[in-house]
């Protein structure tokens, strides 16, 4: 009977070395997978041949993880790249206006009599556009200090955008732009208050620069973790209506719809660094922008 029981002790403790040395096998490859990823740019997933079920959940884990890291960084590099193509736009779209500029003064200059109300009118419209070329550059630049620290605070979105739009009073009524608000008051946002103010002075912007005649704002919650902010105007495009993204503005031969595609890129980046997002229609005379906001902070 004694001779059974230490059999039976002795083949318990053969099957747990065998398990432990299975395990500790396991746990080596993949540690050695993982200092091999790490170290290397590979699609490469942790391996185990090991049928032992914490282990094998254990992999699965780590492959997940590492899924969702290798999709992170391919976002960031794919922002990146936005980014850096907006910022190549720019440096173009600012060198055109400055390079016409410099010529018209040149002659002006070797010729004074050139000086006509005419050359001088074009200079100043060139240098209007560099100026307005230079405001999304220091807006691009915001974009990439704001993308790892926000000043998150409490805002009455309601009162903040009154406050904007009112600002804008005499410039729409120079352009005899009727701007119809529709804003639910009292709405609060906890976010970055100099990114909103930017997002917003852009919007009314493109209306000053592509609205006809009329243009409508407004402000709504959505349910109780959202809130939508909706910039509508008319629009001498005639064409179906239909859902677009900021790329299709910036792929045209059309230099204002360029510009306006420039606008919205960064608009877009803005809005996506505040955790938003931003839909675009087009239709029946009328260009949507809608931003859709949510009333929690943004993650970090």
């Amino acid at each position: 009977m004694l001779t059974f029981i230490i059999g039976v002790l002795v083949l318990v403790v053969l099957a747990l070395v065998i398990i432990l040395s299975g395990l500790l096998s396991a746990l080596h490859r993949i540690t050695t997978d993982l200092t091999y990823i790490n170290t290397h740019t590979t699609n490469a997933g942790v391996t185990s041949n090991f049928h032992f079920g914490a282990i094998q959940r254990l992999a699965l884990a780590l492959n997940q993880m590492l899924s969702q890291t290798r999709n992170l960084q391919q976002t960031e590099y794919q922002r990146e790249h936005h980014l850096e193509q907006m910022l190549l736009n720019l440096t173009h779209d600012i060198k055109t206006p400055l390079t016409v500029a410099t010529g018209y003064v040149q002659l002006i200059q070797q010729k004074p009599t050139a000086a006509t109300p005419t050359n001088l009118q074009r200079v100043l419209d060139n240098l209007a556009s560099v100026n307005y070329y230079l405001r999304y550059l220091m807006d691009f630049n915001l974009v990439r200090t704001k993308a790892t620290h926000l000043n998150l605070e409490s805002v009455n979105v309601s009162h903040f955008l009154e406050q904007e739009l009112f600002g804008f009073f005499d410039d729409l009524n120079a352009k005899q732009i009727t701007v119809t608000p529709t804003i639910t008051p009292n709405i609060t946002l906890t976010t970055d208050q100099l990114l909103l103010q930017r997002i917003i002075q852009n919007l009314v912007g493109n209306w000053l620069k592509y609205a006809q005649n009329s243009a409508t704002v407004s402000l709504t919650p959505l349910d109780e973790q959202h809130i939508c902010l909706e910039f509508q105007n008319e629009t001498a495009v005639t064409s179906a209506g239909s859902s677009v993204t900021t790329e299709q503005f910036y792929t045209t031969d059309n230099h204002s719809t360029e510009s306006l595609g420039l606008g919205l890129n960064i608009v877009q980046s803005l809005v996506t660094t505040l955790g938003g997002k931003l839909a675009i229609k087009t239709g029946n005379r009328q260009f949507t922008v809608r931003l859709t906001f949510r009333t929690t902070p943004p993650l970090d």
